[in-house]
């Protein structure tokens, strides 16, 4: 991590310390917001046999959607492992692009430091959880997937309106991605008041509120709170 990343995630560290005694930790109104989006939720997944897929396709000995992007399913041996036994063989999603997992931060008088969570659904899910503020592998942001652009796609990866606070590259979970590499940002929001921000599946959370949702079951994306370990 750059010199200049230390420096700015203290001042930010100060910031946040200056507020515990002014902020609320109160999680009332998030979990309201939530379940009302749960109730309009129309994602529905279900699990089924890969030969109906149809972008996905078994070849050379690997699983691969048929833009050659996203992630493939291959197959991983390990030897001399100082593990439960020592040899195995198993699956594993190899997704050598990595993506990146952002959170966005702001400053208010009244409400101190917030960080805002991106309410949303994901496939192997079974209720809508509190996400960061940007998630999305290259694949994404390649819009491999012929949809729409990722949420506030400009302000993350063109920065528009917002500056860096920090980086980190993180490796994600290594008994089922191949060296996968995430970049996990914090990012300072240059005007608090910005309307590209205001949509009802985006909410404004302190830290102490987002701890507090921590302590509830299934409620929060394990990636924020990856994001906000470099805090």
């Amino acid at each position: 991590m750059k010199k200049k990343y230390f420096k700015n995630l203290e001042v930010l560290r100060k910031k946040i310390e200056s507020y515990k005694h002014s902020s609320t930790d109160d999680i009332k109104k998030l979990l309201m917001i939530r379940k009302k989006l749960q109730k309009k939720e129309t994602m529905r997944s279900k699990l089924c046999s890969i030969e109906k897929l149809n972008q996905w396709k078994y070849t050379n000995g690997k699983i691969k959607h048929a833009s050659n992007q996203f992630f493939t399913v291959q197959g991983v041996q390990v030897t001399n492992a100082k593990r439960e036994v020592p040899n195995w063989e198993q699956v594993i999603l190899n997704q050598p692009h990595g993506g990146m997992l952002a959170l966005l931060v702001r400053e208010t008088k009244k409400y101190g430091i917030e960080f805002l969570l991106h309410l949303r659904s994901e496939p192997g899910d079974k209720n809508i959880k509190f996400c960061p503020t940007f998630s999305a592998t290259q694949s994404n942001m390649n819009q491999a997937h012929g949809g729409k652009k990722t949420d506030l796609f400009d302000m993350f990866v063109k920065h528009k309106d917002c500056s860096i606070i920090a980086k980190c590259a993180h490796n994600e979970e290594g008994a089922r991605f191949w060296q996968k590499v995430n970049e996990n940002c914090l990012f300072f929001l240059n005007d608090p008041n910005n309307t590209k921000v205001k949509k009802d599946k985006f909410v404004w959370a302190n830290i102490w509120q987002i701890k507090k949702l921590s302590l509830e079951n299934c409620l929060i994306n394990p990636f924020v709170k990856t994001i906000l370990f470099m805090i």
